[in-house]
């Protein structure tokens, strides 16, 4: 009896026992070369989602195959891992367990390929799953549809409302309040963006697209009129901004980020707010699945996660009393600016009065 020699099955060129061989755990007695295999070059209905089992020595020719020790893919539940009847094909060994995906981004239709019904969210370390990262990127393209690939403050706010947040909780809508200086939309993007920064969320700083900003309290207009050319913006301690401040736009990967932490830091919570959002998007991936269930999120928060929280939040309060300070001191400033400013009027109305 000749020794059992092996063909692949799809150049249909025969396998040197100790070069690499991929036997499919699905098809009947498959086998392909490593060239084959890698380059995705199928026959007679095998697929790349089926059950594998790779050696890193064929076998054959009176030599023994031997299992290659890393990333085999897993087989399918129910399929046996080997062929009875089909010799030198082990069934005895079963195939190590896949490598879990990096943590990385990937493009809206490259993760969870083939996949239906919810999956976890996370993995047991807390960094993403195929199932979170492909459903982040489903919704950020539904919310950027003309794929400029970042969200401007409204749209992103808007996405906050979706899911249930209060104005107290979304910095952009708590921002919008007009000053002497600045308008409400861009004291808004000043606290997205510090916002922004805190947490280290990826974005990029456009320009706002709006008239120039116009004191309403009627103070600059009526010195300006008593002054003429001799009016300074530097007489109130402050001068008025003709043209809006930068605007923070989330990008893809941020988008992502802000959400895990939300996810992470009160998973209870967010399981609702997804449920709400999911509903009101029905986005066409999902449709059919039924309501998302609370196992897609960890049962409790995650520890470490709320340690970077409560850092954050410590460091932004010490800076917001730094800030306070100053503006006690900037408004003591501008009082004062101001009061020269109203004396000087009051002084030149008397001496118009005598001429």
């Amino acid at each position: 009896m000749a020794p059992l020699q092996f063909n692949c099955d799809s150049c249909k060129l025969s396998i040197a026992s100790t070069n690499p061989r991929v036997h499919c755990l699905v098809c009947a007695d498959y086998d392909l070369c490593a060239n084959c295999a890698l380059g995705e070059r199928f026959t007679t209905g095998h697929v790349a989602e089926h059950g594998t089992q790779v050696f890193k020595q064929s076998g054959g020719n009176g030599q023994q195959a031997i299992p290659a020790s890393t990333v085999p893919t897993q087989p399918a539940l129910n399929t046996p891992r080997g062929h009875p009847g089909n010799p030198g094909k082990p069934s005895s060994v079963p195939p190590p367990l896949p490598s879990r995906p990096s943590n990385t981004q990937r493009t809206p239709n490259s993760a969870g390929r083939g996949s239906a019904g919810w999956q976890p969210w996370f993995h047991p370390d807390s960094s993403p799953t195929d199932a979170y990262i492909t459903l982040m990127n489903d919704i950020f393209t539904y919310l950027d549809p003309t794929n400029v690939g970042n969200l401007v403050p409204e749209t992103f706010s808007g996405f906050l409302d979706d899911l249930g947040y209060l104005t107290h909780e979304n910095a952009w809508k708590a921002g919008l309040q007009s000053t002497f200086a600045l308008s409400k939309e861009s004291m808004a993007d000043k606290a997205l963006k510090n916002a922004y920064d805190l947490f280290s969320i990826d974005h990029v700083l456009l320009q706002r697209q709006q008239a120039p900003h116009v004191d309403t309290t009627g103070l600059t207009a009526s010195i300006q009129s008593v002054l003429g050319a001799a009016y300074k913006p530097s007489m109130l301690g402050s001068g008025v901004a003709t043209t809006p401040g930068p605007m923070p736009a989330i990008t893809r990967s941020g988008f992502i980020e802000i959400s895990r932490i939300e996810a992470l830091s009160d998973p209870s919570r967010e399981w609702g707010n997804f449920s709400r959002m999911l509903k009101k998007y029905n986005l066409p991936r999902y449709r059919g699945w039924g309501d998302l269930p609370r196992s897609v999120l960890p049962a409790v928060p995650d520890a470490s996660m709320l340690a970077r929280v409560a850092g954050v939040t410590a460091f932004a309060q010490q800076k917001g009393q730094q800030l306070l300070d100053a503006a006690r001191v900037d408004a003591q400033l501008r009082a004062q600016g101001r009061q020269a400013a109203l004396d000087l009027i009051s002084d030149r109305r008397v001496e118009y009065r005598y001429y």
